[in-house]
């Protein structure tokens, strides 16, 4: 064998026939031979002067240890001169302190420690750009601070706890690779690994080979303690911290912080590693910073919480805060789809609402709609709990269900206790109508015995299930993760986690009806009698307010008991046991008003005439019961009325009528007969304030049948109730357009309250100046507005006299009655007159809003919108437009408080100020109050289609004109189609009223889609416009016919542009001789129509090659301009 010589320190030699294993080998004896050794020094522990003492101790170390890396292992024949050498008792190690050596050495004693899985982040797996930006700049702000913490010397965690599905393992991925891109990172582990779970040992694995990245002497530090005992390398994670991590950390610079990041920590079944976290993270220095993401499992929490060195993070992974993140998600998913264009703005609103910020839910939701027929269709079936196909497939639904599953088998199902207050607190979760704080559940649940702390300890091991479970503050409502865990465990979950939604809203039914027994008493709310006494049946009485009370007024069982109550109730698929119908009978039948009361103040509903019937015996409730229970009923009806409430009055008036209908045939006196009949009248004028007059007309004549034979034997009292009958009547008639017949029913209103004021003014003067008002009205609607006038007039004056008694009550009437009579004056075509009063009525509700602007608020704003629409009549936009403004204004602020009642009424000032703007050639702020009027009306039409569709209809074609008006013609059309769509519809039900609202969409349309270049729909749509006009002036032809010649010239004009000019000839004839007609009853208005018809006719002709025909168009044009003014 060729010789070879290694040169070791002074002159070793190795004669032929000798091996040596050069360090950092693996004791092949074959390998590396060859390889040149750089001069080095070789430690031992004595001195040895002897080469065979060398190899003898060498072989004993290699013999006790099992190490095979010494340089001489297996050496023989070895000359030794000039060397120094130092050997010890026990040798562990043979190594080079200087050179490449040394390096293969270090870098082979930390091979020993292994190569742990599931320890790195994944870019693909990170926050989509643009989501968590709150979340991910207040993490890595902390992780990246070296300012100190005052509570903790030491190391710190940063707990990001979060509920299933949550995001959590994206988040954490994205710090990993925000904090390694910018140095900070350390290590980090991910326990959601698909393959086996990391372990403890694992992680502090990764901890020591991230610390040795950090710079050489670290890593020759950590690599020395190895190789001094390598059992270090495989032994337990608490012993690797303790003696490999902790004996290195003053090596580490002080100017930067060290950063571990730890993901889905529950997933983790070892407590080892939770008491790592616990037990020596605070010995490590304060630069160490250790973010942990983990679901909020009691076997988690109970190491992590209530530590100085752990902080919670206080944004929420999930709710509200996320769902804008989720919609970036849902958005970007989508487009990547085929169907992304299917899925509407509205569709993808609900969508993203639905997810309440989880977006596990989300991504499961597009995973399975990605393999259906209909994408579009399935999803709005599964946003509606429609689709059964859902719910069925494994892929879907059940993949969440399998996680839910999955957290609920860790607990402790062997253990009654648990297994019965499980079903209890989280029965109570699911059914409730809304979330409760643990103690307001405990109170509403006191009577079955649950405590606080009962509920407490079951939200601490359902946390995973809850949404922001707070285990420090009891006032916190509790929420469930989603509704999709409802659904699991209402619909599908098997037992013991199955939860009986009945047997839950029986308790719950029963528990409502304890609480409201026992805290719902004048003692503890003391706005309760506020509708008593026996001003209910007297027209002549104002209807009391209904106090408001708010929910800090009232204990939270109590709260949700008045609101929810009725629908447990309801609820309920079979009877309720004795004790329980015993109980309603106390609540709902033998002292309703309490719970009346508080339901109108609080804004709830309440069935009472279904829950009464439930618990009647046997046939209708004597008289003497009905009558008192209808009281009640009428005088909260006449409350809700007052507050608007028409809705929520109807079935208690209902109720009304109906105690006495039973008994109507008996022989009953005159004051039953009377309050029968004022039950009538109030249930009328309560159906036709709902838009429903033709059912209202029954019970109002009824009423006044009765009223009309009282009236013949009992005077002034039967009169009163005659007077209020028909007044209603009338009401109800105008609303059918029978203005007629409302007009005469006013005139004997109007008589019967003078013949009544008489006798007595101060009680009836408010019932006269009422009635003066119908009649004002009705004469006004039967086109004779210079009598509307005077009878308004009239009106005026006799609140001027009221005001000297009453400054508040009359001031806000007499400011009505000059706004009705400005209405008036501007159709007698008066306007100048109409601005006076409407200046005046402003200038008093001024005052009125100055002493109290919460009560009066509403009505200046009322005023100052009628006075800007007078302005703006007299051609005054520009004085209009600050009181249109100012309205604006304070409806904004009405809407913040209470947008049901407001909204309506600031979407038409929004409206009509962008009329004033553009009017003023302000068009880009038109544009901009247009856009806010169309945004309301949506929600409206939302709400109350029926209702709203017309004023939406039209924002949407004032904002299409606007926009067409700025030169935005592209913008403008989809907002057109919009508005032409909903007047289809409108005109299919009400032809009379909507068909000229089409038209004129229709004609605006084409002008838009010519200005788009798109000539064949413009044509399109002016011929649909003619078509309808030609009907509308068969009807009317003085009303109609302007818009029937504009339509037609516009439509030639059109079918010219097309290549048609023999197919515009005719159209155009039409439109001029409409004009002709139209130009001999007002020339100064249609004869420059006129002379534009002829003007475009003789280019007509002169495409056709008729010079002629056209030169005499063009004759008559020049006539016809020669005789407007210069």
């Amino acid at each position: 064998m060729e010789q070879f010589y290694q040169h070791i320190g002074g002159d070793l030699q190795i004669s032929e026939g000798s091996t040596s294993i050069p360090s950092g080998s693996t004791g092949n004896t074959s390998r590396d031979l060859s390889t040149r050794m750089q001069p080095s020094y070789i430690q031992t522990a004595a001195l040895i002067d002897n080469c065979s003492q060398v190899a003898e101790r060498m072989a004993t170390n290699a013999a006790t240890t099992g190490s095979n890396r010494s340089v001489l292992y297996g050496a023989s024949g070895i000359t030794l001169q000039n060397s120094h050498l130092q050997t010890a008792d026990r040798i562990n190690n043979t190594y080079n302190i200087h050179g490449d050596s040394k390096v293969i050495e270090v870098n082979e004693a930390l091979r020993l420690l292994g190569n742990p899985k599931g320890c790195a982040w994944d870019p693909a797996r990170a926050c989509l750009d643009g989501t968590r930006v709150v979340h991910i700049e207040a993490i890595t702000s902390w992780a990246t601070s070296l300012e100190a913490e005052p509570t903790t010397s030491g190391a710190r965690i940063l707990l990001v706890p979060g509920p299933a599905g949550s995001g959590k393992s994206s988040l954490a991925h994205t710090i990993c690779k925000e904090l390694s891109r910018s140095g900070h990172l350390v290590c980090s582990v991910f326990f959601d690994h698909t393959g086996p779970q990391p372990t403890a040992e694992d992680f502090t694995v990764v901890l020591v080979q991230g610390l040795c990245t950090v710079d050489d002497p670290v890593k020759k530090a950590i690599a020395e303690l190895i190789i001094q005992n390598k059992t270090l390398a495989s032994a337990p994670a608490s012993r690797q911290i303790e003696d490999l991590v902790l004996p290195i950390v003053a090596n580490l610079p002080s100017t930067r912080t060290f950063v571990v990041g730890i993901d889905a920590l529950d997933e983790q079944p070892n407590p080892s590693m939770l008491k790592l976290l616990r037990d020596y993270v605070p010995r490590l220095p304060s630069t160490f910073r250790f973010v942990l993401t983990t679901r909020p499992d009691p076997l988690v929490m109970q190491y992590l919480e209530n530590r100085p060195h752990i902080i919670s993070f206080l944004h929420p992974l999930v709710g509200e805060f996320s769902q804008a993140d989720v919609k970036t998600f849902i958005i970007t998913r989508l487009s990547m789809t085929d169907y992304q264009t299917t899925i509407s703005a509205e569709l993808l609103q609900t969508f993203t609402a639905k997810s309440e910020g989880l977006f596990l839910w989300a991504e499961t939701v597009l995973n399975h709609i990605d393999n259906t027929y209909d994408q579009a269709g399935e999803l709005t079936d599964i946003l509606a709990g429609a689709s059964s196909y859902w719910t069925e497939t494994e892929t879907a639904a059940g993949k969440l269900e399998k996680l839910y599953e999955h957290i609920l088998s860790k607990l402790q199902w062997k253990d009654p206790r648990f297994v019965k207050k499980y079903t209890i607190i989280m029965g109570a979760l699911v059914t409730l109508r809304e979330p409760l704080s643990r103690r307001g559940l405990a109170e509403l649940y006191s009577p079955d015995g649950i405590t606080e702390d009962d509920v407490h300890g079951i939200c601490m091991l359902l946390r995973t299930l809850l949404k922001d479970y707070s285990k420090d503050d009891p006032t916190r409502p509790i929420h469930l993760l989603h509704l999709s865990v409802q659904e699991y465990l209402v619909q599908r979950a098997p037992q013991p986690f199955r939860i009986d939604c009945e047997v839950h809203h029986k308790s719950l039914s029963r528990l409502c009806l304890l609480a409201i027994q026992r805290e719902l008493t004048p003692a503890k709310v003391p706005i309760l009698g506020y509708s008593d006494g026996d001003w209910a049946w007297d027209v002549t009485e104002k209807s009391r307010e209904i106090p408001v009370l708010l929910r800090a007024a009232l204990t939270e069982p109590l709260w949700y008991s008045i609101r929810h109550f009725n629908a447990h109730w309801h609820s309920l698929r079979e009877e309720a046991g004795k004790d329980h119908t015993t109980l309603l009978r106390e609540i709902v039948v033998e002292n309703p008003r309490p719970i009346l009361e508080a339901a109108a103040s609080t804004r709830s509903k309440v069935d009472m005439i279904s829950l009464q019937h439930k618990v009647w015996p046997h046939g209708p409730p004597s008289l003497a019961l009905a009558r008192q229970m209808a009281k009640t009923y009428v005088s909260l009806g006449r409350c809700l009325y007052r507050a608007n409430q028409h809705t929520e009055a109807l079935p208690l008036l209902q109720g009304a009528v109906g105690l006495y209908t039973p008994h109507k045939d008996d022989n009953l006196d005159t004051t039953v007969e009377l309050e029968f009949a004022a039950s009538l009248t109030w249930l009328g004028l309560r159906i036709c304030y709902l838009d429903r007059p033709d059912d209202a007309l029954p019970h109002v004549e009824e009423a006044v049948t009765i009223c009309r034979q009282l009236s013949l034997t009992h005077g002034n009292k039967a009169r009163v109730a005659l007077a209020h009958s028909l007044e209603t009547k009338g009401q109800v008639l105008a609303q059918l357009k029978r203005h007629d017949e409302a007009y005469d029913i006013d005139i004997e209103v109007l008589n019967l309250y003078r013949q009544l004021v008489v006798g007595h003014p101060e009680k009836f003067q408010h019932r006269l100046g009422l009635a003066l008002r119908n009649l004002a009205w009705s004469l006004d609607a039967c086109k004779k507005h210079e009598e509307a006038v005077v009878v308004i007039q009239e009106e005026v004056e006799l609140c001027r006299r009221m005001m000297e008694r009453d400054t508040q009550a009359s001031g806000a009437d007499l400011a009505s009655s000059l706004e009705s009579r400005a209405k008036y004056l501007i159709n007698a075509e008066r306007t100048p007159e109409a601005v006076e009063c409407s200046q005046e009525a402003v200038e008093i509700r001024r005052r009125l809003d100055q002493d109290n602007p919460e009560k009066f608020n509403a009505g200046l704003a009322d005023s100052l919108y009628n006075l800007a629409r007078s302005l703006n009549d007299c051609g005054k936009v520009a004085d209009a437009i600050p009181f249109s403004c100012e309205a604006i204004e304070i409806r904004r602020q009405l809407v913040a408080n209470d947008p049901s009642t407001f909204e309506p009424n600031l979407a038409h000032s929004l409206h009509n100020h962008a009329l004033y703007t553009r009017k003023a050639g302000r068009v880009t702020e038109a544009v901009g109050y247009g856009r806010d009027a169309v945004e309301i009306r949506r929600r409206l039409v939302h709400d109350d289609p029926e209702k709203f569709n017309a004023g939406l209809a039209n924002s949407l074609c004032g904002l299409a004109s606007n926009l067409y008006y700025c030169g935005r013609v592209a913008d403008a059309i989809p907002f057109s189609c919009e508005a032409i769509e909903i007047y289809r519809w409108l005109a299919a039900n009400d032809p009379s009223t909507f068909e000229p609202d089409l038209a004129s969409s229709l004609h605006n349309h084409a002008l838009y889609t010519r200005k788009a270049g798109r000539i064949t729909d413009a044509v399109a749509c002016v011929q649909d416009a003619v078509e309808i006009q030609r009907r509308l002036v068969h009807d009317n032809p003085e009303k109609f016919n302007a818009g029937l010649a504009s339509s037609l010239h516009k439509l030639a004009s059109d079918l010219d542009d097309c290549g048609r000019v023999a197919d515009a000839i005719p159209f155009s004839c039409e439109a001029i001789e409409i004009r002709r007609q139209l130009v001999a009853n007002d020339p100064s208005t249609f004869e420059p129509k006129l002379a534009r018809s002829l003007h475009k006719h003789a280019i007509y002709l002169e495409g056709l090659g008729k010079a002629e025909e056209a030169f005499e168009c063009r004759r008559e044009r020049d006539d016809i301009e020669s005789r407007f003014p210069a």
